[in-house]
This record gives structure tokens, C-alpha cells and sequence, in this order.
């Protein structure tokens, strides 16, 4: 143990050597200085466990002695060494960070050594505590609390310098993937490795910390402007995109990364960290692994999202969703085949809003969850009075969100929805993207083979506007393919969408898969599907989607057993089909 004593009376410094040599502390090394510069110099050259301070110096008196052997080396534990025994003196010490006080000398060297030993346990006990403080544990990068001090520090020096500082905040692309197929210890290798490619990736001096979860912020200070801030977003994004070795496999992620200046955006630093991550966001809706600079009419958009997101919250707790049905025909016999249901609302406030407006935001706020829950339940209630009334069922068909499909044991949640409201499996189909499929096609094929177990059928919906894959529709437990009404309202135009739909009906048929054609609103695109093949159509040409009341007389057609379904058979709406 290496003991440094400041202490300017040559008395006491012997009085304590000779008691170490007298107790044969062979374990203890001695250094003696009687100045704080001297001191000041010991500390800077070596490095010591404890220091025994006095405070009364030539150099210094009082607190004064504390502060310059606190900003000389601030892991070293002081021990205050003094000729007076006073308690309230004591305790204004330690609140000054000392971790012990001893009256010159107290006691026998032993217990002036107990001391001493237990000033260095607190001395580090108190580090540790305050790593803890400011540190993550698991990727051992600073955290949020440490990051939020440095910015406002840094905000605060370009601030009295004229300089400019950018701030990054950026998270992992399809990260929760990841943690649900691999498991979460693979979940944190991922973030432990990430966070040292991250540190390769900034520059000498940045300041990068994790925020939470696979969120992490990056500090530049002293950057010339946006080009410096890319040159080190496109770092980053290559040294993520790197394929990583987690527990034997290897995984391939992507990052998101939000941009903003200071002071260019806001001189605040909360809402630095706002606008980054607004524009992270951004940098999402545009694709993933890119990177995006903050602007103004990004935070408009954030706070109409905030009031849309609220207004669906009251939405959903007031029931003001509801349910609209189209219907999906049988293109030989012009038969009732199935309905889609589509969810309307009509806001108090807002008025009629369109889907394209509230789904984004329900999906990307949560809400999508709850919501899509409430459309199951909706849709089996539906067909329950329908099957208590006598009237014969078609299968209506319900769209699924991603983060519905990805929730843990989504098959038993349709399950459950079935069996409370006694539908038969068949009558339920499932709509999903083709992209929701293909972000973890394994993932997705063990999700879909729960999901047919329970007897629904499933469908893929808007095919072919993905990133088709020929295997998959091998490998995935489907039953429908549905083509893209963007297709069928061009199969006349000779731009090539005649032949895409040829095939993809051909396609289909090989596979045994039913086919449905969105968006159908002519004769003419109703005799196209005809002659090729397809079996079933929906689209204005048969009417707009109708409230559950305007389906009975539909049903009660099938029931009678009239005739075929007659095109136009209400009037066709402005607004695109549902």
C-alpha cells in the first residue's frame, strides 16, 4: 500500500514512520512532502492509495489543501489529518469528499491503519457507485445521465466560443427481431459489440453513450459543419452494417441515425435531443440505414403527430372506430365470395379521417395494437349475430400489422377471439404484407405455421409492390394471393401490368393458391381477370365498402339462392376502393 503524508511538521511525519516501522507494516511504502506543490508533483508522477493530508500547509490552509489534491488526482482517497478533535469540523470535511478524518495521531498505529484501509474501500466503493451512476453496465459506455451532463457542458463552451456542436442520436434497424429469435443474451452480445464499433467509428474526443435499450447518442464538438457531421454518420453506418458473430451465428443489423446542430436548430439541449431523435425517425420512414438531418418542418410534423396520436388514444377509449365491409366476388358466377373489413373514423374533431392518415400513426405510436385487437372482436361479433339471425357466412378477411403478427403467441390471441365468440376458423382470414414476411422470413414461417394450426386462412396482401421472393411463397403456409390494385387499374395501359398480373395468377396456380384482385372498378378489368384465370374480385365495381347492416341483404341472397351478384350494384364512391 502506497501511503503519500503532505504534512509540513517533520515531528508528526517521523512519529507516524516509526510507528509503521515499529508494527513491521512491511506492506506499507511511505512517501512525505511537506507542500501541496510538492504534492501536486508526487501525483502527477505515481500513483498512490491513499493520501494523508494535513491542512495546514505553507502553500495552502484549510479547504484550500482539499481542492488542490482533489483536482490533482480525483481517484485518490484523503484521509484530513488535523491537531483538533471537532466533530462539526469533521463532518464539513467529508461532505467535501474526503472519505475519513483523523485527530493527530489517534490512537495506535493499527488503528490509524484500520482508517486508512477503510477510507480506501469507501474511496472506491464511492467510484463504483458513481460509475454506476453514469455509466452502462453492460456496454460499459456512458449512459443517459452522463451523456445529458457533457451536452449541456458542451452547449455551454460553443456557446462562449462561437463554435458548433452536432448531436446523433440513432438506434439499431429491427433490432427486436434479433432479441425474439435469438433470445435476449444474444440481444446483448449484439449491443456489446455494437457499442465497440461505435467507439471505432467516432473520433478522439466524442462523447458516445447508450440511452436505453438499442438507442445510443453520439457528441461532436468542434465540428466545422453538416459535411463533418456525415462524414461521420457514414462511418457509423458502415461499421454497423457489418455482418456480427453472436453466439455462433452470424447477424447482419442496420442503424438509423437522426442529426441535429447546435446552435443552428435550438440552443436548449433537451430539445436537441428531440430534434435527433425526430429526425431518426425520419431517417426510418425513409428506408432505414441512412442517416438524417433535423429541420423545421420536422417538428411541425411532431407535433401533429403528438395531437393525431392523442386524438386515437380518445378514439379508442370513447369507441369512435368502426367497422365498413367490402365485398369480394366470385368472377365466373358473380357470387358473394367474402368481405374485407376496413376500419373507418369518424372523429368528433377532426372529422372523417382517411386510414392512410391514422394507421401510420397507430402503428408507430402502439396503438395499432389494441386497435387491431378490437377489429378481431368486431369482425367475430359481426358474424356471430349474423349466424344467430339464420344467415349464411362468407370468410371476412381482417389486415394484421406487424407489430400485431410479432406479438408473442399472436396464433393463441386468434385463438382465443374465435373460441369466445364461437366463429369457425375458416370464416376468419389473415392479411398480411409481403414486407412484414420478408424482415425475418424464419420468424415469419414459424409465426405463420402457429397461425394456420388454429384453421384461418391467410392471405398476402398488395402482392408483388414488395420484394417478391418465389421461395417463400413455397415455404409459407398460405392460402390467397392478392394483386395489387395498382396493377389492375393498369392492365390496359401497356405498361407491363397485363403481364404481371398473368403471372402472378399463373403463379399462384401452380402453387394451389387462391387468387383475389384488388381495386376493381371496369367492366373491362373485371373481363381481364375472367379470361385469365383469377377467382375472385373486389373493387367498386361491386359497390363501396358497407356498413354490417347493408351486407344482410347479401347474405340473405346467398341463402335464398339468387342470382349472381350484379355489378355497380351501389353506387360507386369518389374514394379509393378500401
Amino acid at each position: 500500500m502506497k501511503l503519500l503524508l503532505v504534512e509540513d511538521c517533520l515531528d508528526d511525519a517521523d512519529f507516524l514512520a516509526a510507528s509503521l516501522r515499529r508494527n513491521r507494516t512491511v506492506d506499507v511504502e511511505l512517501t512525505h512532502v511537506g507542500s501541496l506543490r510538492d504534492a501536486r508533483r508526487c501525483l502527477e508522477q505515481a500513483a498512490f492509495d491513499v493520501v494523508l493530508l494535513d491542512l495546514h500547509l505553507p502553500d495552502g490552509s484549510g479547504m484550500e489543501c482539499v481542492d488542490v489534491i482533489q483536482e490533482a488526482e480525483t481517484g485518490t482517497p484523503i484521509v484530513v489529518l488535523s491537531g483538533r478533535d471537532d466533530e462539526e469540523f469533521a463532518l464539513s470535511i467529508l461532505n467535501k469528499g474526503v472519505q475519513d478524518y483523523l485527530a493527530k495521531w489517534e490512537g495506535e498505529t493499527r488503528g490509524i491503519l484500520r482508517a486508512i484501509r477503510y477510507a480506501i474501500e469507501r474511496k472506491r466503493s464511492e467510484m463504483r457507485l458513481n460509475y454506476l451512476a453514469q455509466y452502462d453496465p453492460l456496454t460499459e459506455i456512458p449512459n443517459r445521465q452522463y451523456f445529458n451532463d457533457q451536452l449541456a457542458r458542451a452547449t455551454s463552451r460553443a456557446r462562449r466560443e462561437g463554435r458548433k456542436v452536432a448531436l446523433f442520436f440513432l438506434d439499431l434497424d429491427h433490432f427486436k427481431v434479433v432479441n425474439d429469435t435469438l433470445g435476449h443474451n444474444a440481444g446483448d452480445v449484439l449491443l456489446k459489440e455494437t457499442a465497440q464499433r461505435l467507439r471505432q467509428a467516432v473520433r478522439a474526443g466524442d462523447v458516445l453513450a447508450r440511452l436505453g435499450g438499442d438507442e445510443f447518442a453520439v457528441l461532436l464538438e468542434g465540428i466545422g459543419g453538416p459535411l463533418d457531421a456525415e462524414a461521420v454518420a457514414r462511418a457509423i453506418l458502415d461499421v454497423v452494417a457489418k455482418p456480427f458473430q453472436v453466439e455462433g451465428r452470424e447477424v447482419s443489423v442496420t442503424t438509423s441515425i437522426g442529426i441535429t446542430l447546435y446552435p443552428a436548430d435550438h440552443g436548449d439541449p433537451d430539445m436537441l435531443l428531440k430534434n435527433a431523435d425526430i429526425a431518426m425517425y425520419q431517417a426510418k420512414e425513409q428506408g432505414r440505414n441512412n442517416f438524417k438531418f433535423f429541420t423545421e418542418r420536422m417538428q411541425a410534423e411532431l407535433l401533429a403527430y403528438h395531437s393525431l396520436e392523442h386524438d386515437i388514444r380518445e378514439a379508442l377509449a370513447n369507441e369512435e372506430f368502426r367497422l365498413v365491409y367490402q365485398p369480394k366476388v366470385n368472377v365466373v358466377d358473380r357470387r358473394l365470395q367474402g368481405l374485407e373489413a376496413l376500419l373507418r373514423w369518424d372523429c368528433p374533431r377532426r372529422g372523417e379521417v382517411t386510414p392512410a392518415e391514422f394507421i401510420p400513426v397507430a402503428e408507430q405510436s402502439g396503438h395499432i395494437v389494441p386497435l387491431g385487437q378490437w377489429v378481431l372482436h368486431e369482425v367475430c361479433r359481426t358474424l356471430n349475430r349474423w349466424a344467430a339471425a339464420g344467415l349464411p357466412l362468407v370468410p371476412v378477411s381482417v389486415n394484421v400489422s406487424a407489430r400485431q403478427f410479432q406479438q408473442a403467441a399472436f396464433h393463441q390471441r386468434i385463438a382465443d377471439v374465435l373460441q369466445r365468440h364461437a366463429i369457425e376458423p375458416a370464416m376468419l382470414e389473415i392479411e398480411l404484407t409481403e414486407g412484414l414476411l420478408m424482415e425475418d422470413t424464419d420468424s415469419a414461417q414459424r409465426a405463420l405455421q402457429q397461425l394456420k394450426a388454429t384453421g384461418v386462412r391467410v392471405s398476402i396482401d398488395d402482392f408483388g409492390t414488395g420484394h417478391s421472393c418465389l421461395n417463400y411463397l413455397r415455404r409459407f403456409p398460405i392460402d390467397v394471393l392478392k394483386i395489387d390494385r395498382s396493377f389492375i387499374q393498369e392492365v390496359d395501359g401497356g405498361n407491363g401490368s397485363a403481364m404481371i398480373v398473368r403471372a402472378i395468377i399463373s403463379l399462384a396456380r401452380s402453387l394451389q393458391l387462391d387468387t383475389v384482385a384488388e381495386g376493381v372498378e371496369t367492366h373491362e378489368q373485371l373481363e381481364f381477370l375472367v379470361e385469365n384465370g383469377c377467382e375472385v374480385a373486389q373493387g367498386f365495381l361491386f359497390g363501396m365498402p358497407m356498413d354490417a347492416r347493408e351486407i344482410v341483404p347479401l347474405l340473405e341472397d346467398l341463402r335464398d339462392d339468387e342470382p349472381g351478384f350484379a355489378t355497380a350494384r351501389l353506387p360507386i364512391a369518389d374514394s379509393a376502393s378500401g
